[in-house]
């Protein structure tokens, strides 16, 4: 069912070369040191303020727990067609993440709600870490909930048949609603999707580092 929902939706965007956002691909530069980067601007702009543009393991590293984590490739490409920034994770203890990967995600439960370690994340192009509202007395909560989720199957949101399931972006909006928390990721009316980089949009979403690979 997925294939065939996505065959024309792939054609559709090789003949008129739509991407989310406009962005084909970011080559990050370091701003003026101790300015506030403008989330719903940061593709576009690309800039960001020095200090705050570290490697792919660092960010996640210095990422707290409970923040959102962005993933992105450096370019676009047919097999990203939701736009350059394709997954969405968040980090739950220091050396763990939850998410819900997609079928070729990966995992013990392929296209399911799990807990995965935090250097699973080491292998992207980029990944923005972002304050989404989370404070360490929710953290609990958080957990608690992540873990009653856990397993839940994976369903793309507004593409599919959702009935019990979520995908990378609603589940996220998940946690945050068990924190009584406004949603992270936006539902795209265009696309008829939840898509992941349109967590940069949200009002209130706060930039805290911006990692690239191979940065030094």
């Amino acid at each position: 069912m997925f294939r065939s929902a996505l065959a024309p939706l792939l054609l559709a965007l090789s003949l008129c070369s739509c991407v989310p956002g406009g962005v084909r691909q970011v080559q990050f530069r370091e701003g003026p040191p101790g300015s506030e980067p403008a989330a719903a601007r940061l593709l576009t702009e690309q800039l960001v303020p020095a200090g705050r543009l570290v490697s792919v393991q660092e960010a996640v590293e210095r990422a707290p727990v409970g923040s959102l984590i962005v993933a992105c490739g450096a370019r676009w490409q047919l097999t990203r067609p939701w736009g350059l920034c394709t997954h969405v994770s968040r980090k739950l203890a220091p050396d763990l993440l939850t998410e819900a990967p997609g079928p070729t995600g990966g995992g013990l439960l392929r296209g399911g709600v799990q807990t995965i370690p935090l250097a699973r994340l080491e292998s992207r192009d980029v990944v923005i870490v972002l304050d989404v509202g989370v404070r360490e007395e929710q953290l609990p909560t958080l957990r608690a909930e992540a873990e009653r989720l856990r397993g839940t199957p994976y369903r793309v949101a507004g593409l599919l048949d959702v009935d019990g399931g979520l995908d990378c972006s609603t589940y996220q909006n998940a946690l945050q609603r068990a924190l009584g928390l406004p949603d992270v990721v936006p539902f795209n009316g265009l696309w008829n999707l939840y898509l992941p980089q349109d967590a940069l949009k949200m009002p209130g979403a706060r930039v805290l580092w911006v990692g690239v690979r191979g940065r030094g």
